[in-house]
């Protein structure tokens, strides 16, 4: 019996057309997938493959090499991707933290010739924007987005917004009664202590089923039951196996994949975590979310600290590699007896 999952709405294309500091405040939330705190988002628009990214903001007491470490890191792929303009949103209300790092920031992007479109440190009732005169950055402008048009545009596409990271990391927390069930399913069809699949023969066929199970379910929308979780997570265990469900995630459709493998990683028992939680990553990376990767990266490395999958996705949402980039068909099944 399965049960129908939340509904994922088509890949987002959304374009959104910033004109105004309101617009870049609403827009921030939007990219990364929650609100942020803490933090300093950067936007870009142009360049080979616009993309933007989110990082902690040091405490105001960290080593000078540690704020230039945090702004080498934002703008390494901005330069390597040919962006010609930027914009930055700080959400804090620490004035002396945001200021060491818009000077790192402010330094890379002159050295890189990038063009600074606008700068902005919000606090939840007013922005300053730090490119205006001093006296606007000292008394700020007071702002409210909670009904700004991009909120309804986002919401008419399907795209959720957690309150706070704290919330996303709560996605992908394990529900512990579907465990037991998947791990009853799973002596009840005798695999609880049985090896993953080994031979080439058995690598196909369960590759196979996997993809047609997966296939089924992502494309109707519906809830594998303890039974099918049960049998997938052990079968992915063999990353040849695992790499038949891998294959299966394009841009096109991956936020639908994303929520199945949300759906089965939250219900394993915690050894069959890595393999589930990468393919959420991936998933979620490739539909745009990557706060959710990251999540995902860490929870596979909870379980499995060498997890290579975790590793590859690592590195590309470290170098903000755009998710296009590698997307090619998976030849899971090279060499394996048809």
């Amino acid at each position: 019996m399965t049960s129908p999952l939340p509904d994922p709405a088509p890949d987002p294309r959304l374009t959104f057309r910033v004109r105004c500091p309101d617009d870049l405040i609403a827009l921030a939330p939007l990219v990364i997938g929650f609100h942020p705190a803490d933090s300093v988002v950067m936007l870009a628009s142009d360049g080979d493959r616009p993309f933007h990214a989110r990082v902690d903001l040091p405490p105001r007491a960290a080593p000078l090499e540690e704020v230039a470490d945090l702004a080498e890191m934002l703008l390494a792929p901005a330069r390597r991707d040919g962006i010609r303009a930027l914009a930055f949103v700080f959400f804090s209300d620490d004035e002396h933290a945001v200021r060491r790092v818009w000077s790192a920031l402010r330094r890379g992007t002159d050295e890189a010739r990038i063009k600074v479109q606008d700068v902005l440190r919000v606090d939840g009732r007013r922005y300053y924007p730090l490119l205006a005169g001093a006296r606007l950055r000292e008394i700020g402008v007071a702002y409210d987005v909670s009904s700004h048009p991009f909120l309804a545009q986002a919401v008419l596409h399907g795209l959720v917004v957690e309150k706070d990271r704290a919330a996303l990391v709560a996605s992908l927390v394990p529900d512990q009664a579907a465990q037991r069930e998947v791990e009853t399913a799973l002596v009840h069809a005798a695999l609880s202590d049985r090896d993953p699949p080994r031979t080439g023969a058995d690598r196909r066929r369960w590759g196979e089923w996997v993809r047609v199970l997966v296939g089924r379910h992502v494309e109707a929308r519906t809830r594998a039951s303890a039974n099918e979780v049960g049998r997938i997570a052990w079968a992915v265990q063999d990353l040849r196996v695992r790499d038949a469900a891998w294959g299966l995630i394009a841009r096109s459709g991956a936020r639908a994949h994303q929520e199945f493998w949300l759906d089965v990683a939250r219900r394993v028992p915690e050894a069959l975590v890595p393999a589930p939680a990468a393919l959420v990553g991936w998933a979620a990376w490739q539909a745009g979310n990557g706060a959710l990767a990251w999540i995902a990266v860490d929870r596979c490395r909870e379980v499995a600290p060498g997890y290579g999958m975790a590793a590859i996705l690592a590195e590309c949402l470290e170098r903000a590699v755009p998710p296009d980039s590698l997307e090619s068909e998976l030849a899971w099944d090279e060499g394996l007896p048809a």
